[in-house]
């Protein structure tokens, strides 16, 4: 391994940025699309596994996650379901993962590169903050275009996406983590005082 594991992945080149944000809206788009269109429901929850891949992808790859999974949102609701409410819903996808970078190198500062417990409890922290707040985001919006109830909204919204991100994420991240660290693919040296500014 490289004494640098962490490299600046907006540095490595157009092409490896142009390849990872289709990539991520394309696999956005596998888990959105299908169970969308499903509705299927357990215990009265939306099954969503796409709301697995937001925190871990904005953690693993910055800024490329925040327009994949912006142009992700896009395609999945060209899919059927474009509104008046698809643009905002761009720019709330793309906060989302963007949250969740700042978030988690502004607790992993200076930290050593690991999956240790701290940075599984910090994980499962900017996973409830982020997605908290994407969710009030996109509720709001809700209330603001179709007048839905925001209370009932919002809490529909966020017992949908918590779970998927807190569990399935975490799994997600155990998987992608070593690969996409070996194959230099993570945004930016979370220990660099440069690249941890707000």
């Amino acid at each position: 391994m490289r004494d640098e594991p962490y490299t600046n992945f907006y540095q490595s080149g157009r092409r490896k940025r142009a390849a990872a944000v289709r990539g991520e809206a394309l696999v956005y788009d596998l888990l959105l699309v299908p169970f969308n269109q499903l509705h299927r429901v357990v215990a009265g929850i939306p099954v969503r596994p796409a709301a697995a891949i937001p925190v871990v992808f904005g953690i693993l790859f910055g800024p490329a996650a925040a327009w994949g999974l912006g142009i992700g949102t896009i395609a999945g609701d060209l899919s059927g379901s474009w509104s008046r409410m698809s643009i905002v819903s761009f720019f709330i996808s793309m906060a989302y993962p963007y949250f969740a970078y700042r978030l988690w190198h502004k607790l992993v500062k200076k930290r050593e590169a690991g999956l240790d417990q701290y940075m599984m409890f910090s994980f499962w922290f900017v996973t409830i903050v982020a997605t908290f707040l994407s969710m009030f985001l996109l509720a709001a919006a809700g209330t603001i275009f179709f007048n839905r109830p925001f209370e009932s909204t919002f809490i529909g919204y966020y017992t949908s996406s918590i779970l998927p991100a807190m569990l399935a994420g975490a799994l997600l991240l155990y998987a992608l983590y070593a690969w996409a660290v070996k194959r230099d693919l993570v945004y930016g040296k979370k220990w660099d005082e440069k690249t941890l500014r707000w």
